[in-house]
């Protein structure tokens, strides 16, 4: 437990649920819903206090609504959710891909060249510099070039008279990709204007990745830029250069950032304002809980048990908890088994040692808040052993059948490894149950057991299998 009523697994539930939250408002706050998506939130916290000061009516009114309200907002938001998914899709790929582009970037001054050129010409034209992002799921169609980038290339791609100049070009990885390509388009109306298809189609792949996109219009000659869902037309052809100078500085020779630096500088005011969504959330929603005691017995271990020492008894065997949780939903999985009291016994004595119990000898589980446990301490009784070895002997009776002898009578193990007790005095020797040798007419291989005398231990956990070998003549 972090603070009185707040675990470790609260924060961690706070961070995630803020995590998911942070990727919403980042997703939706460029976007042309983005006030419909805030009467939500609003919403939503109204159904909250209500809920707080028991406002039955409110309460009921809000309920029947969100029934409705979720068809409601995947209607106006279907775009939007497709694109977060298609991001979380991009995701794995965006790593992947960045490594091998930071070595190279696009030649800029070649494509800003080609551009103004074809400005001047009204040569409608639209090419995307690839950025982290992997392109290949949003973009159809096309004929594939990997080509090197040239003036002379591009503005040959989108003369009007070639089969190809409608669609795009793609340049990534400092070479021309493909050209002929076909871009998803942005219904995103109110930032394209009266504009045509170039524009609409470089503000919807815009929309879904960080590549920059190049459109040139035929009719004005004006050349625009889009990235990050944003479209602006360039009043003077050479602030182009400034955009790839920009574009090409972000994206292919970052600035190093630590990770403390990208997490407090970065969409610092959607950070905050996640977290504290997220906090106010589970304030609402799980703080309100009630807190439910349970008790829980739990053997009590001991380890770094030295070799020559043997635990006799332990009292109690058995330590009772008393846990609290948020909940009876908290409990849901756990056991016995999920706790677990170990002690240290590697400085353990001959005769009756005690133990006082901490709670740092105690492991709960993270969700759960350990009250009391009792009793606080533990007795436990060892005894110190000495190792010796003493050979096996062999008790035997009887004799084989007549007009046979019997040979030899061989034991294995010859010896054995026992535990004394400390100041007492070894056996000389340690004896086999009887074997029968009688009416026996031929060699023979008998199984043996071991009589150990009292207070006497072996060395290792188990008895090693004892044979006797009677060797029979006739």
């Amino acid at each position: 437990m972090i603070a009185p009523n707040f675990y470790l697994t609260d924060l961690l539930d706070i961070l995630i649920v803020a995590v998911f939250i942070y990727s919403v408002f980042s997703l939706f706050k460029k976007s042309r819903a983005r006030m419909v998506f805030l009467g939500l939130i609003i919403i939503v916290s109204l159904y909250v206090l209500a809920l707080v000061f028991h406002l039955y009516l409110t309460t009921l009114t809000l309920q029947y609504f969100f029934g409705v309200s979720v068809v409601v907002f995947v209607i106006i938001f279907q775009s939007e959710i497709r694109k977060y998914f298609e991001t979380l899709g991009l995701l794995s790929t965006r790593q992947i891909r960045s490594k091998t582009m930071l070595a190279k970037s696009p030649s800029g001054s070649e494509i800003f060249q080609a551009c103004v050129k074809m400005a001047q010409a009204k040569i409608g034209s639209l090419i995307v510099i690839r950025g982290s992002d992997s392109l290949d799921p949003l973009i159809e169609g096309g004929t594939l070039l990997d080509g090197e980038i040239s003036e002379e290339v591009i503005v040959s791609m989108f003369d009007p008279h070639t089969s190809g100049h409608d669609g795009a070009m793609i340049i990534s990885n400092n070479r021309i990709y493909k050209f002929s390509t076909h871009l998803p388009l942005s219904s995103n109306f109110s930032e394209i204007g009266k504009r045509g298809t170039r524009h609409t189609a470089a503000l919807g792949l815009s929309e879904r990745c960080d590549a920059l996109c190049i459109v040139v219009s035929e009719e004005t000659g004006q050349i625009s830029v889009c990235i990050n869902g944003r479209l602006k037309t360039l009043a003077d052809p050479l602030d182009l250069e400034k955009e790839l100078d920009k574009f090409i500085r972000e994206k292919y020779f970052p600035k190093k950032e630590t990770v403390i630096v990208q997490v407090f500088s970065r969409n610092l005011p959607i950070k905050i304002s996640s977290l504290g969504a997220a906090g106010l959330l589970w304030f609402f929603t799980t703080y309100q809980t009630d807190v439910v005691t349970k008790k829980y017995s739990i053997p009590v271990e001991f380890t770094s048990v030295p070799q020559n020492i043997q635990i006799e008894t332990i009292s109690p065997k058995e330590i009772l908890l008393t846990v609290s949780g948020r909940g009876e939903a908290t409990y849901r999985g756990i056991s016995q088994d999920s706790f677990e009291i170990s002690l240290n016994a590697s400085q353990i004595q001959n005769g009756i040692n005690s133990f006082n119990l901490t709670h740092q000898d105690i492991k709960e589980p993270i969700n759960l808040n350990l009250v009391s446990y009792s009793p606080d301490q533990i007795l436990l009784t060892a005894k110190k052993y000495v190792s010796q070895t003493v050979p096996l002997k062999i008790i035997s009776k009887g004799v084989p059948a007549k007009g046979f002898q019997l040979k030899s009578l061989v034991v294995t193990p010859a010896d054995l490894e026992i535990l004394v007790p400390e100041n007492a005095t070894p056996p000389s020797e340690i004896a086999t149950e009887t074997v029968i040798l009688t009416d026996l007419k031929e060699s023979t291989i008998i199984p043996a057991r071991l009589v150990l005398p009292a207070g006497i231990k072996l060395a290792q956990p188990e008895l090693p299998p004892v044979s006797i070998t009677a060797t029979i003549e006739k």
